[in-house]
């Protein structure tokens, strides 16, 4: 039975249907927990699932039963992946000591030396893989092991016993969770030693990253990125006024530094000072409008919902979203606005693009939280289907004006800029000008013929509106033709599928359908 559920899972794998082989693989090692073929395949697919824990287990258990150099060297590859350098070097040089002509092993160990700083090391074990890779004849990647050497030369060697995260040299000997302490060694420049201890914040590790930046202070007190993330550190663990000391010399340091502004408004953030958040990343957005920065539109974001004004954390997240168009995350962020808003269509939407994008970046763990939301969406939606009847909720807008005998409202393209647009329920096609496109800078996926208000055919550039927003109601995904500028921008039945439209007195009536 074991057997003939590896099989089928293997199929499965070789046709690309992943979700379905997992239940198989797990059958098949219930029935026959030493099956070294089932974990190996259950690890190579956990990896492409994005659950490196599990990859990591089930690496583990091969090495117990079977342990061979090619193991090693996929488990330190996944070591390497979640940024546990350490690990990729333990596994690597196991992985040579079996097989002493495995050049990638080799290669790997010269890559994880080198970002944990160790230059000698990292040249030594290039050379080694250079003259693997020669005796195999394979001259290219040869070379390649030799141009890496090049950037290494100038790293001292490294002090093992001075790392940070050695008992007594100011980090946490032996600490558990993500391994994100060794590639902070003394060796490495100020700034690459706080983006690091940064990951052990974003992480949640305070501890041992107030035990970095305190060691680095220690040596460089000036030092306004780091006085900055120990400022915020301060600020998680409840120690208000060490948090705003922290902030204030970096401040002092530089006072027109954007990141220190950032940190300062991050700060406000964590202690529930909505406000005076919102002031400090509206300066900054307001400043950087040439090259504006995402990070600033989500801080606010984040800013206006710890404030309870959903509608303008939706405007953020969508601006965010027109800067940073493939970031799952937001699209989340965004879902969550949608449903507090009861655009359950826009949310769904948006939930479901987030489900793609973390399957893409292959973490299968997000992938199925945002699947899971979706199916709670719908489930809802299916209940107060069933508990209303066939009532269906109604949206007011107010009509500023009319053009040819056509309503016109008001409408939020893409999160990013408000005009005023013709809404026509008998137009095949939306329409927006050049001018508009060019302000929500708009792609085109396509062209396609479409008659222009006046009647006038003309074939198009086609572009993708991520949402539009009339009063309450949200649309997601709507393709728009954009027109020349003296046209008239059109909202048409392609935009509101699922909406009945009345006109009283007015005021423009949607009704969900």
């Amino acid at each position: 039975m074991a057997s003939e559920n590896l099989q089928r899972a293997i199929a499965l794998i070789e046709v690309n249907q992943l979700f379905e082989a997992m239940p198989l693989l797990n059958e098949a090692i219930s029935a026959q927990p030493e099956c070294v073929a089932a974990y190996l395949q259950r690890a190579k697919l956990r990896r492409r699932l994005g659950d490196n824990e599990g990859a990591i287990t089930d690496y583990t258990q091969v090495i117990k039963l079977t342990p061979s150099a090619s193991v090693y060297l996929a488990r330190a590859l996944v070591w390497l992946t979640m940024g546990q350098v350490k690990g990729a070097v333990t596994d690597s040089r196991a992985a040579v000591k079996l097989d002493p002509s495995l050049a990638s092993g080799h290669r790997l160990l010269g890559k994880s030396l080198g970002i944990l700083g160790d230059g000698p090391g990292a040249i030594s074990a290039y050379k080694q893989a250079a003259r693997c890779y020669l005796d195999g004849k394979d001259k290219e990647n040869a070379q390649a092991c030799l141009d890496a050497i090049g950037p290494l030369q100038k790293l001292p060697p490294y002090d093992y016993a001075q790392a940070p995260w050695a008992a007594g040299a100011g980090g946490v000997a032996g600490s558990q969770g993500l391994d994100l302490a060794q590639p902070t060694s003394r060796e490495a420049t100020p700034e690459e030693f706080v983006r690091r201890v940064r990951l052990k914040y974003e992480a949640g590790e305070y501890g041992a990253a107030m035990a970095d930046l305190n060691w680095l202070l220690g040596v460089e007190a000036t030092f306004a990125p780091a006085l900055c993330l120990r400022g915020l550190i301060q600020a998680q663990l409840g120690r208000r006024e060490l948090a705003v000391a922290d902030l204030a010399q970096a401040k002092a340091l530089c006072p027109e530094d954007p990141e220190v502004r950032f940190a300062r408004g991050q700060m406000r953030l964590i202690f529930k000072d909505a406000d005076g958040a919102i002031e400090e990343f509206s300066a900054l957005i307001s400043e950087s409008a040439e090259t504006p920065d995402a990070r600033y539109f989500v801080q606010r974001g984040d800013a206006y919902r710890l404030r309870e004004d959903t509608e303008s954390a939706f405007k953020d997240y969508s601006n965010a979203l027109a800067i940073d168009t493939e970031n799952a995350q937001l699209y989340e962020l965004r879902a969550e606005m949608q449903k507090e808003m009861s655009a359950v269509e826009g949310a769904i939407a948006d939930y479901k693009r987030a489900a793609t994008l973390w399957l893409d970046k292959g973490n299968w763990p997000r992938h199925q939280r945002v699947v899971e939301a979706v199916r709670s969406l719908r489930n809802q939606k299916v209940l107060q289907s069933s508990s209303t009847g066939s009532s269906s909720k109604s949206t007011a807008v107010p009509i500023k004006s009319y053009e040819n005998h056509l309503p016109v409202v008001e409408v939020l393209l893409d999160g990013v800029a408000t005009f005023d647009i013709v809404v026509d329920r008998n137009a095949t096609h939306s329409i927006v000008t050049k001018q508009m496109a060019t302000q929500l800078n708009l792609d085109m996926v396509s062209y396609r013929y479409v008659y222009l208000a006046d009647g006038t055919p003309m074939e198009l550039p086609i572009g993708r509106l991520r949402s539009v927003v009339v009063g309450r109601v949200v649309i997601t995904d709507v393709y728009v033709a954009i027109a020349p500028d003296k046209a008239t921008a059109v909202l048409g039945k392609d935009c509101f599928s699922l909406y009945s439209i009345r006109i009283s007195g007015n005021e423009m009536m949607f009704v969900r359908r």
